[in-house]
């Protein structure tokens, strides 16, 4: 045991193992511990797994197979204290001591034979990846072969996706099996189709399910799920925001606010540009740019400000605000100045998705829109 540095969890652990009588002087050893300590991406699985294999030489044949062994063995431990590793490797030498059949060592350890597919990779470390194990030993197994995600990213945005779905159900119902065997389904479809993206929303999936726990349809797929939850929460949100607009601004959501000769819509190069003459007009603008145009609300009532929105094929690509010259008065209220003295409509500012910056072909838009209004009003005086 020459290379310290291909010894690694090894060369730590060494002293420890020799002391219990379980650890030999022999070439495989070094073999074995390196081969498991790549086989996990997180220390706790992987300080495990060297106090596994390195009991027996055909111990590793068994990860080999079987990654998940590893977690079932772990129990959830971090595997940092030495209690903790001489509980994991004495429990496994007892196990594999008579050379069991893979099935046996299986189910010997409570899992069932679909697990097998999940990598080593793909695991994280602790209890609630142990207790989403043994919960997918719950599920029929024909089903469940069929959930499992081929690729180890995937495999993994499933598993942590499957936690926050039970963590989000013990919460809400008080059972993390709750709608399980659907998330397992649907979630593993998604994973199988996408690289995780929407799993990231679990949580949010689980609040809605719960919420609707009696008539929740489980024939939906994860994504029409996911709709609907969006959807849901949008409708929480919106709730919120109606109550606080009006206690703020004593008019109704969808209240109409005067724009005045303003046009209401209008298409320049294809562009649609449409006025945001409500709350609920804001409100939606803001969410679905990812902007806050709603808390400018206040300045649109009060007549400081025009907001509009810019759309292309009926998507939003762009947030703008326009002005007159006036004084906002001590009130509140915004004051013009007379027609023969005010400015032409100025650009306040302008924001597209996210508040990041908009095209010069939406910039040149925005700009020949604001020259029409200048143009209409001069010719107006």
């Amino acid at each position: 045991m020459k290379d310290d540095a291909q010894r690694g969890l090894l060369q730590w652990l060494a002293p420890e193992f020799a002391a219990t009588g379980l650890l030999r002087d022999e070439p495989w050893v070094q073999a074995c511990a390196r081969e498991a300590e790549s086989m996990y991406a997180v220390k706790p699985l992987a300080i495990a797994a060297v106090s596994m294999v390195v009991v027996e030489p055909f111990a590793i044949d068994y990860l080999r197979q079987a990654p998940v062994l590893v977690v079932a063995a772990a129990q959830g431990m971090e595997c940092f204290r030495p209690s903790e590793r001489e509980f994991v490797q004495q429990d496994w030498h007892a196990a594999i001591q008579d050379r069991p059949k893979l099935r046996d060592l299986l189910k010997s350890y409570g899992l069932i034979r679909p697990l097998r597919a999940l990598k080593g990779q793909a695991f994280r470390a602790g209890p609630t990846e142990y207790q989403i194990i043994q919960n997918l030993c719950d599920i029929p197994p024909s089903p469940l072969a069929q959930a499992i995600p081929t690729a180890i990213r995937k495999q993994h945005n499933w598993l942590r996706a499957l936690g926050e779905w039970s963590e989000t159900m013990c919460r809400r119902q008080q059972s993390a099996k709750a709608l399980f065997e659907w998330a397992v389904r649907a979630m593993g479809e998604h994973g199988a189709s996408a690289a995780g993206g929407l799993l990231d929303q679990a949580s949010a999936v689980a609040d809605y399910a719960a919420f609707h726990i009696d008539g929740f349809n489980r024939r939906w797929s994860y994504e029409r799920a996911y709709r609907a939850a969006i959807e849901w929460h949008d409708e929480l949100a919106r709730a919120s925001s109606e109550k606080a607009y009006l206690l703020t601004h004593k008019i109704g959501w969808n209240d109409v606010i005067d724009y005045g000769d303003l046009p209401r819509r209008r298409i320049i190069d294809g562009y649609e540009i449409v006025a945001l003459q409500s709350g609920a007009a804001l409100h939606a603008e803001g969410a679905d740019m990812h902007h806050c145009v709603a808390s400018y609300a206040g300045n649109v009532i009060r007549g400081f400000s025009r907001i509009f929105s810019v759309r292309k094929d009926s998507q939003r690509v762009a947030t703008f605000e326009i002005s007159k010259s006036g004084f906002l008065l001590a009130s509140g209220e915004f004051l013009q100045l007379p027609a023969r003295k005010r400015s032409p409509y100025k650009l306040i500012q302008t924001k597209g998705p996210c508040n990041a910056d908009v095209s010069p072909d939406v910039e040149k838009v925005i700009q020949a829109f604001i020259l029409g209004l200048n143009e209409d009003t001069a010719a107006a005086s």
